[in-house]
């Protein structure tokens, strides 16, 4: 199964079994991003980043540059609940 495929069963499968409330804010913020233009200054497919060093949620440094050495990357921000 692709990447893609996976993405949009888990997607339907979340949409499918979460609480209206939190899928209603979801899409507004998601929206909000949207109208904010932000999107605009993202990296688009294929464009390439600089290496980083961030922590993780054990404060264990996570380096772009070593896991790049074991295959593709694929970076998701998760804003959360907060």
């Amino acid at each position: 199964m692709s990447l893609n495929a996976l993405l949009s069963a888990m997607s339907r499968d979340f949409a499918a079994n979460a609480d209206p409330d939190i899928l209603t804010v979801m899409k507004n913020s998601r929206q909000n991003l949207v109208d904010s233009g932000v999107h605009k200054e993202a990296l688009g497919y294929g464009e390439k980043m600089n290496n980083f060093v961030l922590l993780d949620s054990s404060d264990t440094e996570f380096s772009s540059h070593d896991a790049l050495k074991k295959g593709p990357l694929l970076l998701n921000w998760y804003r959360g609940i907060w």
